[in-house]
């Protein structure tokens, strides 16, 4: 059982025999077409850079479920109608949960007011209306990846009394995310034993974020923070604390370089 980080927000997740991805934006270096196929997709919002207008092309390869927002299944539902299979989408809720196997999967609550200038870049570079709001976090067998997302009290209070051994968080403070201060403090709150930067890289040569994993891994250091902060290379494995292991899967099939 283990994460493997495939850039941006993209992660995918090996958990009782289910291969799981959220957020599968999938760009260079990765080669989506050589990946290990999915059962299960998670997209936490309809922003272009989560990937949903890569999910006709995964479900024709993979045959996957999608789980999403259900403003944004009702969306996917009517734009691929001709290309994917309404019973493959899972509308799925902040408080809701649903079991894929035997994988319990919440819905958590994110913030991500987007201002008139995210709204016009998702405009331009995206040429796309999906629903960029409400946005899902998504906690499943220690786990939290949390989409997209500023700080926000009610994370904490909606994974209250979980196991979260590992957070995957944004860190790029610009474009509603968090910055790694905010970041930080929301992997305390949550209980979180290690923490996976995400959601800094640059999109596209205009879209730039303000912050790097080295940004976090200073702060947390100048805090004496006992998160342990895992900040990945793309295509690196990371496996669970309690079996820990952690290396540049130079061979994983789908990510060149």
């Amino acid at each position: 059982m283990s994460l493997t980080y495939l850039g941006h927000s993209a992660i995918r997740f090996e958990v009782s025999n289910l291969n799981i991805y959220v957020d599968p934006y999938l760009t260079e270096p990765v080669d989506w077409t050589k990946l290990t196929s999915g059962h299960l997709v998670l997209y936490s919002h309809g922003h272009f850079d989560h990937g949903v207008l890569m999910a006709p092309e995964l479900w024709q390869r993979w045959g996957c479920h999608f789980v999403a927002p259900s403003r944004l299944v009702a969306w996917m539902r009517r734009k691929f109608r001709r290309k994917i299979p309404p019973e493959a989408f899972i509308p799925l809720d902040q408080g809701q949960s649903t079991y894929y196997g035997e994988v319990k999967i919440l819905a958590v609550p994110a913030h991500h007011p987007v201002n008139r200038l995210g709204k016009t870049l998702m405009t331009l570079f995206a040429r796309s209306s999906a629903p960029g709001k409400p946005v899902n976090g998504y906690f499943f067998d220690g786990y939290y990846h949390a989409g997209a997302t500023t700080y926000s009290k009610d994370i904490a209070r909606a994974l209250a009394g979980f196991d979260v051994h590992t957070a995957c968080l944004p860190i790029g403070g610009k474009y509603a995310t968090a910055s790694p201060a905010d970041t930080l403090l929301l992997a305390e709150e949550v209980g979180a034993r290690r923490l996976v930067p995400m959601h800094w890289q640059p999109l596209i040569d205009q879209v730039f974020f303000r912050y790097q994993p080295s940004d976090l891994i200073r702060l947390a250091r100048e805090e004496e923070s006992s998160i342990e902060v895992c900040a990945l290379a793309i295509g690196e494995n990371l496996g669970r604390p309690d079996s820990p292991s952690r290396a540049l899967d130079k061979g994983i099939s789908g990510v060149s370089g």
